[in-house]
């Protein structure tokens, strides 16, 4: 594994355009049973790099800290949202346009519920009277 870590060091070398003999490297290596981790300390991304076919091959470790970032902005943009609105809003509490409405149907409702009875009152109040009149039912009783 030392001729790897070698060359590994000597391809980023000049990879890097030589920074990497800088104080600050941007890359960080760790080596582990199966390659080595390569931490990008600039941009903070991790891949898993393992030797290939005579050569290096590195994949993109799967990244959970990007799916928390974007976890913790969504769950911000929520409770920015909620805390926006008033105490009444947040707790559901209809609002005076809302109520306004929900009373205006109901008196709608009503009004035509009772011009239904009313008529339906004025037929039944008819059909009495004709059977009054006639209690058989024929048309020619006077």
């Amino acid at each position: 594994m030392n001729r790897t870590g070698l060359a590994l060091a000597l391809s980023i070398c000049l990879f890097t355009g030589g920074t990497a003999l800088a104080n600050e490297a941007r890359y960080s290596m760790t080596e582990t049973g199966e390659g080595f981790l390569r931490l990008d300390t600039q941009t903070g991304e991790v891949s898993h790099c393992r030797e290939k076919a005579g050569g290096f091959s590195c994949e993109l470790a799967a990244d959970e800290r990007a799916a928390y970032d974007a976890e913790i902005a969504a769950l911000t943009e929520r409770l920015e949202k909620l805390e926006a609105k008033s105490p009444a809003e947040r707790a559901g509490v209809p609002t005076d346009e809302e109520l306004d409405e929900a009373f205006s149907f109901f008196e709608k409702m009503t009004k035509r519920f009772a011009r239904a009875a009313r008529i339906f009152g004025e037929e039944m109040q008819s059909m009495d009277e004709e059977l009054q009149q006639n209690p058989l039912g024929n048309e020619s009783n006077p």
